[in-house]
């Protein structure tokens, strides 16, 4: 009896850390844990050369073909960002969510000039299912605290 107590036990552990590590390879790709735009800007030198992940509207673009250069800015509804890319810039009014490293054109006295972000990956469109203030779960949140209340 004690056996099936600890094989249990054993198979309910290697089951958590599986979900551990899954969750730890996939954290870029859900749909929570961004950085906010304000926050970018009113910190710039905290996060020169550092990861970031961002979503937003993409409100400008800017393509000069014979110097290769590609930007476009990016507004979360908090701030916009510059965004320096090697790939095609995104449609004008889309929605992205990127990872970037933070870039400063200069720092001086402790002053950021020319902040911006050079993108890295663009994260898959499940990265924007969840909207600030919305339940991912829908109704269903409503009926899982009925029935933790329930519980108790």
């Amino acid at each position: 009896m004690g056996n099936k107590g600890f094989v249990k036990t054993f198979l309910l552990l290697i089951i958590f850390v599986l979900l551990v590590i899954i969750g730890y390879l996939t954290k870029d790709y859900l749909p929570f844990g961004f950085t906010e735009i304000a926050q970018l800007n009113e910190t710039p030198n905290v996060y020169e050369g550092k990861r970031v992940k961002i979503k937003g509207k993409v409100v400008d673009t800017l393509s000069i073909p014979l110097v290769g250069s590609r930007s476009y800015v990016l507004d979360d509804g908090t701030g916009q960002v510059k965004v320096i890319t090697n790939l095609d810039t995104p449609k004008l009014g889309s929605k992205i969510a990127i990872i970037g490293i933070g870039s400063n054109a200069a720092i001086i006295g402790g002053e950021s000039i020319g902040f911006r972000i050079r993108e890295v990956e663009i994260l898959p469109e499940t990265a924007l299912l969840v909207e600030e203030g919305t339940k991912p779960l829908g109704d269903w949140s409503k009926t899982l605290e009925g029935w933790i209340k329930s519980i108790k």
